[in-house]
């Protein structure tokens, strides 16, 4: 994947101008805002998959089926994907808070 951004010195990111559109209704657009867009929809889809797995890992505890192959594998998908969502954490932190 070829970069949209430079990191600066002072640890924010820049963009090519070329990157980014004004759109009519008062937006942007362009490849740096598609490709932002498309990374947002993934760290929202990790998390709500990381919720789901833990839901039905918790009724399975709750039926005395923590221990069982099914639990262990439920598990093993949740921390692979809080292992790719601590690496996707600048994200969140980007602004010091998330801003929804």
């Amino acid at each position: 994947m070829k970069r949209l951004t430079t990191k600066r010195p002072d640890g924010s990111f820049a963009v090519d101008a070329a990157a980014v559109r004004a759109n009519d209704d008062s937006t942007a657009g362009g490849a740096a805002i598609d490709r932002l867009g498309a990374l947002e929809d993934i760290y929202e889809a990790l998390s709500a998959r990381c919720d789901e797995l833990e839901a039905r890992i918790d009724v399975l505890k709750a039926q005395g089926r923590a221990r069982s192959a099914s639990a262990q594998q439920l598990l093993a998908q949740k921390l692979a994907i809080q292992s790719t969502l601590s690496l996707m954490a600048p994200l969140e932190d980007a602004h010091g808070e998330d801003e929804n």
